[in-house]
């Protein structure tokens, strides 16, 4: 039971980490995304306001809450594993 709550422990640990190098990554693209289209249409104005409303659309966007499935597809996987081994 100790072997299965370290392996648990450390497989969140490492999905923790897994998670917050997607998270940081797929900011850093949408904000490159947003600087290109900044440049791309000529727009004027305030570009970190642009980059700033844009950053929060995507905050609140369905492809950030899919990162969460970093979580999800693992501990589903370990999940149904063992369920399939102890009582199939």
């Amino acid at each position: 039971m100790f072997g299965f709550l370290r392996l648990v422990l450390i497989l969140l640990v490492v999905l923790t980490l897994v998670y917050g190098a997607v998270s940081l990554y797929s900011r850093e693209a949408r904000r490159a995304k947003l600087k290109r289209r900044w440049k791309d249409k000529g727009l004027t104005g305030d570009r970190a306001a642009f980059i700033q409303r844009g950053l929060k659309q995507y905050d609140r966007s369905f492809r950030r809450r899919l990162i969460l499935l970093v979580y999800i597809v693992p501990l589903g996987a370990l999940a149904l594993l063992i369920y399939v081994i102890n009582f199939m």
